[in-house]
């Protein structure tokens, strides 16, 4: 006779757990890049027109733009409580009796994250202006009808000596922009 005898001894089977990992470092810069893009050349010629009656005085609503400015800027804060904002300042000198203003219109284009908002009509010194605040994370899109397009507006200083100080002019002034972090 012949036994058979199997041994059922238990047979754990282990899958087996094999894992291996490494550490990703990612690393986001920094970023404030700032710039200007024009339609024709980078220059603004702002003319205004002589009277034609006697008694009138001269006629600053003719002093309109030549060229479209537009303002491109790319900005990566460093924690989303920070913003940035651009300032404007006048390298040269303004004639006598005449004022400079800028106004920059709401952003447009192609551009995607926390973009900056106009001031408004801000005149423009040699002292910094804020032209465009809270500016996050984000940028405009690069070239013409991306960011926001810069309108310049020449105004007569109405006051008497204003008035009185007005000559015949003309200037070359530097309208200098800077990204800055807002304080």
């Amino acid at each position: 006779m012949f036994v058979l005898l199997i041994s059922f001894v238990p047979v754990f089977l282990q899958a087996q757990s094999n894992q291996i990992n490494h550490k990703i470092n990612i690393g986001i810069p920094e970023v404030a890049l700032l710039g200007l893009v024009s339609e024709d050349e980078n220059h603004v010629t702002l003319n205004v027109s002589a009277p034609d009656e006697a008694g009138n005085s001269i006629d600053f609503s003719t002093a309109r733009p030549d060229n479209r400015i537009w303002i491109n800027y790319s900005s990566i804060n460093q924690n989303l409580q920070h913003s940035r904002k651009i300032n404007a300042v006048i390298h040269g000198e303004i004639p006598a009796g005449v004022r400079l203003f800028v106004e920059a219109s709401q952003a447009t284009g192609r551009g995607k994250g926390k973009l900056g908002k106009p001031v408004g009509k801000v005149e423009l010194s040699n002292q910094p202006a804020e032209v465009i605040s809270d500016i996050g994370s984000c940028y405009t899109g690069k070239g013409i009808s991306n960011g926001h397009l810069l309108a310049y507006i020449l105004e007569a200083d109405n006051s008497d000596s204003g008035i009185t100080d007005l000559a015949q002019h003309q200037t070359s002034l530097q309208v200098v922009y800077t990204l800055t972090d807002h304080h």
